[in-house]
């Protein structure tokens, strides 16, 4: 058996397509940076530990091949993307109607929508997309005959760089020039953010097919 290190290059390959991926825009990205600057960096890192966890199993569910079933089961794909939309249509639905409370019920309303570990964790997990973005990216980067190691090396390898990205992005929205500027625009910050939560969820249910 090969040794891993011979597979760097697919390693690497494997890393920069993660990377990519998770630097534009999205849910998970509208989460972390919403906490960091509405409610505490410790609230964001939970919902970064909240994203890792889900990308976690969604690796780990690839690589044993379930993603692949549920990619070609075409009705438990059709569930998953509906309740996945459903899911940021509502958290969506709860931050524009935090915009109709008095600017004190505000708050109340923001933390009420979920714990930001369970935010973080079901933006991700409920999203099918996110299986079929790892099957196609294992199919281009993992080389056949790749030993066990190299699998363990990729989970490891992608949970890493996903606590560090998401929390660079936390850390980023929790800095004292952001928290001002979101302490100044607040509930116009809060009605942005929930139409882009429905916005994906509406791109989910109508684009993710």
């Amino acid at each position: 058996m090969p040794p891993v290190f011979e597979f760097w290059p697919a390693l690497a390959a494997l890393s920069l397509l993660h990377l990519l991926a998770a630097m534009v825009p999205g849910p998970n990205t509208v989460v972390v940076s919403h906490l960091a600057a509405g409610q505490s960096r410790g609230a964001a890192f939970q919902a970064v530990a909240g994203v890792a966890s889900a990308t976690a199993t969604w690796v780990i569910v690839t690589l044993s091949g379930v993603a692949v079933v549920l990619h070609q089961a075409e009705g438990l794909f059709w569930l998953m993307r509906i309740a996945g939309a459903a899911y940021l249509l509502y958290v969506g639905i709860r931050l524009l109607a935090a915009l109709l409370r008095p600017a004190g019920d505000a708050v109340g309303a923001r933390a009420a929508v979920t714990s930001p570990y369970r935010l973080g964790l079901l933006t991700n997990l409920l999203n099918p997309k996110s299986g079929v973005f790892w099957v196609s990216v294992f199919a281009v980067a993992v080389p056949t005959g790749a030993p066990a190691g190299f699998y363990a090396a990729a989970v490891a390898l992608i949970l890493l760089q996903t606590v560090l990205w998401y929390g660079l992005v936390a850390l980023v929205f929790a800095s004292g020039p952001a928290r001002r500027l979101y302490r100044g625009s607040a509930r116009w910050l809060e009605g942005v953010a929930g139409l882009a939560m429905i916005g994906f969820g509406i791109k989910l249910a109508v684009v993710g097919r």
